[in-house]
């Protein structure tokens, strides 16, 4: 019987059944509103926070590419979203999905991995907004030069980044250059693109006329290695690759500074977590705590927002979409006129193996479009509406992306893009004082739409495991008499998304979120291409077209870029959903629907729904087997 359950399916003609009754969602959302809502949940953190670390640790001007690469897969599994969703306009996206085709165990694979994806993303969001909103305070500065307000690094900043940052600033400090040497690219007599024979050592003289140089390869004195081993024990050789990484990437596009003065600017870049460390008065022996209390506070009024109803939060949304597409527009005419061709050579710098990693990591500019597929039963023609918004705000989405990264990797070399406030920060190094405003204002307001069709959408999975008894209902399915929306399980989400932006580092979460939002990908694509061999004769009033190649160049896609986020981020997702394995051994599947009815049926018939007998006898089919 345990077998059957895990295979069980439930079918579309139950699902829609199931929207009747007092716990059904309201119908508002028209397609301008659902594509509102998927361009305010893809254009946000991805380009305005991660733009910085996918280019200069990755991609580098390839960045372009990065983007397109990330936008195909998700151009295959939109295609597979826009078919399901028409079929089965209901709250719970792919563990819905899953579960019509898949089966009940899938299905809570799915529906748990989504909980990562929405939950992470939300964190990650919240996260990115502080960075952006701190530099925004920074904007206003008293005649002495003071910030008029300003929040206590110690509140600003995730503990792990601030130990890091300690640590590395510390470690520049100590360590001491014996010698610095590099290839010259693009010197004078060499092929133009072409890297010359000669090592050269740094820095060298500016009437060399050498601008940019490759394979930097730094030395560091034995004496300050060991001095920095002495200092941080077990985290020495982590924190002098940090330090030396960093070091060598800033000097390929400045080779007339000399190393020591470019490790001092490093150090200089993490003063700011090593002042938060030292600064803290939450300190325990060794243990210095800081927290993000912005991150917090911001999930904390978009929770507020999103209790109140889905019409309130469509239409906050959707003036939040105009103010970041315009801030998005102005970045390009802008900054255009600011491109130098030559800040685009190399033009991949750590070849195709960056691109691809570049592509992994900023995938997470793309989650988001699959979010309207959560809040088909809130759309008022789902099965025309919701399709139109998730290909409508993909593709808008897509050539934005890949006008800005052409001109944001063209306006300054690669490796001075700042990694917190990319897009603000090569502005600012122009002295554009008022186009950074423009666009923090723009970061700012792009960022919180992000988190807060985020925060709109997991309550919204969450819902629909609970309506099929695999979560607590009383949390989890309760709706709110008077606004009509997911009232418990929001907050429980904006708590659970607060505290995660508060206490974890920006890029470790959005790995994750990476990871499980390819997976749910990949679930979708086989799902739709399983359910046109189940259910040949089931109404589509969207058809994905060419499905035999979109769907498995879908799942190869996103299976691909799930390779190239490391070993790490899979060990994290198997942990995760085998966490979610014994939530479900312990409670789902005691407590699922489907599967009481099967045991009920058993019970009856001695029999499963297949016709399998209880204790292995044979038997035939029952006449009265439902």
């Amino acid at each position: 019987m345990r077998r059957s359950q895990f295979f069980a399916k439930k079918s579309l003609e139950v699902l829609l059944e199931e929207m009747a009754g007092e716990h059904r969602l309201r119908r508002v959302l028209g397609p301008v509103a659902l594509s509102s809502l998927g361009i305010g949940a893809i254009i946000g953190t991805g380009i305005f926070v991660l733009t910085g670390l996918a280019a200069r640790q990755f991609a580098g001007p390839a960045l372009v590419v990065s983007f397109v690469i990330a936008g195909l897969a998700c151009a295959c599994a939109a295609l597979c979203y826009a078919e399901f969703a028409s079929m089965a306009p209901i709250a719970g996206s792919a563990y819905t999905y899953a579960y019509i085709s898949l089966g009940e165990l899938a299905a809570w694979i799915i529906g748990w991995d989504l909980v990562l994806e929405y939950a992470m993303a939300s964190a990650t969001v919240a996260s990115g907004w502080s960075h952006y909103f701190l530099g925004f305070l920074g904007l206003f500065k008293l005649k002495t030069g003071e910030a008029i307000l300003t929040i206590p690094l110690w509140l600003s900043m995730d503990p792990f980044t601030a130990s890091t940052q300690h640590i590395d600033y510390q470690t520049a400090k100590t360590l001491a250059i014996v010698s610095a040497e590099a290839t010259p690219l693009n010197a004078p007599g060499q092929p133009r693109g072409g890297e010359g024979p000669l090592t050269l050592a740094l820095p060298v003289a500016k009437e060399a006329g050498i601008h940019r140089v490759a394979r930097v390869g730094v030395q560091f004195s034995p004496e300050s290695i060991a001095a920095v081993e002495q200092l941080h024990r077990r985290h020495a050789k982590a924190s002098i690759d940090r330090v030396q990484s960093a070091l060598e990437s800033r000097l390929q596009y400045d080779p007339v500074v000399e190393p020591q003065e470019m490790l001092d600017r490093v150090r200089n870049d993490n003063q700011g977590g090593a002042r938060a460390y030292q600064e803290t008065p939450l300190a325990l022996g060794r243990l210095h705590l800081t927290i993000n209390v912005v991150a917090l506070a911001i999930c904390a009024v978009i929770t507020t927002i999103l209790v109140i109803g889905i019409r309130e939060s469509a239409g906050v949304n959707a003036l939040m979409v105009l103010v970041k597409i315009g801030a998005v527009l102005f970045v390009i005419v802008a900054g255009i006129g600011y491109v130098d061709t030559a800040n685009w050579r190399p033009f991949m710098p750590y070849g195709w193996t960056g691109v691809f990693s570049g592509a992994a990591l900023i995938f997470f500019a793309y989650v988001g479009f699959d979010s309207v597929s959560t809040h088909a039963e809130e759309a008022r023609n789902p099965r025309t509406d919701v399709p139109i918004g998730i290909l409508a705000s993909l593709v808008i989405c897509t050539i934005l992306y890949i006008a800005v990264a052409a001109v944001v990797t063209g306006m300054v070399p690669y490796p001075q893009i700042p990694l917190h406030a990319p897009i603000a920060g090569v502005f600012e190094a122009y002295g554009l004082k008022a186009a950074t405003v423009i666009i923090t204002i723009g970061a700012l307001t792009g960022i919180t739409s992000v988190l807060l069709v985020m925060l709109l959408s997991q309550p919204r999975v969450l819902l629909a495991m609970a309506r099929d008894g695999l979560l607590p209902p009383s949390v989890f399915s309760a709706v709110h008499p008077r606004f009509r929306t997911p009232h418990r399980s929001t907050i429980l989400t904006g708590a659970v998304c607060g505290l995660t932006a508060a206490m974890f580092p920006l890029e470790a979460i959005g790995h994750m979120v990476n990871i499980g939002t390819l997976f749910a990908f990949v679930v979708v694509c086989a799902s739709v291409w399983l359910m046109r061999r189940i259910s040949p004769g089931a109404d589509r009033p969207f058809r994905t077209p060419m499905l035999n190649l979109v769907a498995p160049a879908g799942i190869l896609l996103c299976l691909g870029l799930m390779v190239y986020l490391g070993w790490q981020n899979w060990v994290r997702l198997l942990a995760w959903l085998a966490l979610g394995l014994v939530i479900y051994f312990v409670y789902g599947r005691k407590h699922s629907h489907l599967g009481k009815e099967l045991r009920e049926e058993i019970a009856r018939h001695g029999l499963s729904p297949a016709g399998a007998p209880l204790n292995g006898e044979a038997a035939g089919p029952p006449d009265d087997a439902s």
